[in-house]
């Protein structure tokens, strides 16, 4: 009898150890998901509800407090046995394909594919895995892009070659600038004043660009217009520190590359004298078309996405530009804006429905042609030369358009719910 007592004895100690064990392993799980997510681009409200989520299928009691630089959680099995962590994160750039994989381990981890083991060995994996794509083809479409942005700004063909040069010049500058600490801290700043003042050099010697224009395209990359969405969103769902901070982050970029830029037409006019702004014919309306396909392709690699992604790539910003375009034959910004967001939203969760992956291979890909960073780049640019009022109505307008998308966003939801918050 007392033999049979020290057994079970035994085996229920036994079955509580690999209890804790198996509850360590979620926990762990966890904390490197929130850290790959965070560090991927995934926003405040998307983050927090995905590892809710995550933690229900695996029966833990768990919370979560994201910011931009930072996540905070409490995971246990109830919320009196709940240990708290802080992960400090390191703001990156967006990655799709981290997200899309991600996704993939904990679809496979929920139908038992693969164990908790595996699962957190292939997490590990996705954060330690070098760059997929090439530094040299990141500058390349950084030229491209910029190039491709002059044509919506109705540029001509002299302004899509100057500014394709300075994109290039800013992904060189981007790149090899990161294994630097203090120089990759001045990253903003220096390479604004660098394209301002080849911006001036090049007019001043060809004299058939707007210096202006180019330069705009050439930093387009590095203007926080998508940061500064994302911020409005987070704000528009209760997300009060993540969106002030990310919004806060946003608006002192802005100030710096303002600066940056006032700095390098400063130097090249002492040098040259003033400079007059050379407007040639647009290009034609068939080269935005091809400029809108380079864009996408090169906006797939500048957000890390899989190859087998750049046909929702294709198609997400294909229709954020079809409906900014048809819609605004009726109704001018913000509207057109907010009509082209929902298009956008809608399918992206319709997307997100069918095959199970996260909805933001198709939102982020889409909003980024339709947010509001150059605008909120040309207010503090006319502030800098004096002309406050507008500077004052160029920031009212990307704040409003902002609000527009963030809106978009949120009754795209309500039509087409995601399958995933991711």
């Amino acid at each position: 009898m007392v033999k049979d007592q020290s057994i079970k004895g035994r085996q229920t100690q036994d079955r509580q150890t690999r209890d804790r064990q198996t509850r360590r392993k979620q926990a762990n799980i966890l904390l490197h998901i929130c850290r790959a997510i965070s560090e991927a681009g995934a926003p405040a409200h998307r983050l927090e509800s995905y590892m809710l989520v995550i933690s229900e299928k695996f029966k833990l009691e768990a919370s979560f407090f994201a910011m931009p630089t930072a996540v905070l959680a409490s995971i246990g099995e109830d919320e009196y046995s709940q240990r708290s962590y802080m992960i400090k994160t390191d703001p990156n750039d967006i990655n799709l394909a981290t997200l899309h994989t991600i996704n993939e381990v904990i679809n496979e981890l929920e139908s038992d594919v693969i164990d908790l083991d595996t699962a957190l060995k292939a997490i590990k994996d996705i954060t330690s895995k070098p760059a997929e794509y090439p530094d040299w083809l990141f500058a390349l479409c950084f030229g491209l892009v910029a190039g491709g942005f002059t044509t919506l700004f109705s540029g001509s063909w002299n302004d899509v070659l100057a500014a394709s040069f300075l994109g290039l010049l800013t992904g060189l500058i981007t790149i090899y600038s990161k294994p630097y600490k203090y120089l990759s801290q001045l990253l903003t700043p220096l390479a604004a004043m660098i394209v301002g003042f080849s911006a001036i050099t090049i007019s001043h010697y060809w004299q058939t660009i707007d210096h202006f224009l180019v330069s705009l395209a050439g930093l387009i990359i590095l203007v926080p217009g998508l940061g500064i969405t994302i911020a409005m969103r987070e704000l528009s769902t209760g997300h009060l520190v993540s969106g002030s901070s990310r919004m806060a982050g946003a608006v002192t970029t802005l100030f710096l590359l303002s600066f940056g830029l006032a700095l390098g037409y400063l130097i090249a006019q002492s040098i040259y004298g003033e400079t007059a702004v050379h407007k040639m014919a647009n290009v034609p309306a068939w080269f935005n078309y091809l400029a809108l396909v380079v864009t996408a392709l090169c906006f797939s690699v500048l957000f890390k996405a899989r190859f087998a992604d750049t046909f929702w790539i294709f198609l997400s910003i294909g229709l954020a530009f079809a409906g900014s375009s048809l819609i605004g034959l009726w109704m001018e910004q913000p509207f057109k804006s907010l009509g082209a967001v929902l298009l956008v939203s809608i399918a992206g969760n319709i997307y997100s429905r069918i095959s199970s992956n996260p909805a933001s291979v198709m939102h982020i890909p889409g909003i980024i042609l339709l947010v509001p960073g150059s605008i909120g780049f040309n207010s503090l640019s006319a502030m800098y030369t004096n002309d406050t009022m507008t500077g004052v109505q160029a920031a009212f307008n990307a704040i409003i358009i902002a609000v527009a998308i963030s809106v978009g966003l949120l009754v795209g939801n309500l039509i087409v719910p995601p399958k995933k918050d991711l």
